[in-house]
């Protein structure tokens, strides 16, 4: 990770450690974070750092919060052609 995104990530999460506090809510902090340009990978990350998680509990955290369906909905399409046999070219 370069200086400038680890530098992004790390304010993100002193922000973001607030809203965590408030609620303990994953939806909360997803929103938060979606609110505030922050998407994709390094909203997983700053989920990791704030929670104090790991990967997968933080991607969970981030594919159930309804403001992030579409992103989910990305993520199981690209899953489903990943699982689908695919013919020989």
């Amino acid at each position: 990770m370069d200086a400038a995104r680890k530098a992004r990530t790390a304010e993100f999460a002193v922000t973001a450690r607030a809203v965590w506090a408030a609620s303990h809510d994953g939806g909360d902090l997803q929103e938060f974070l979606k609110e505030n340009g922050c998407d994709g990978v390094d909203a997983v990350m700053v989920t990791m750092q704030v929670v104090g998680c790991g990967l997968g509990e933080a991607q969970s955290l981030f594919f159930s919060a309804p403001c992030r369906s579409a992103e989910l909905a990305f993520h199981n399409a690209v899953m489903d052609g990943l699982e689908r046999p695919q013919g020989n070219a």
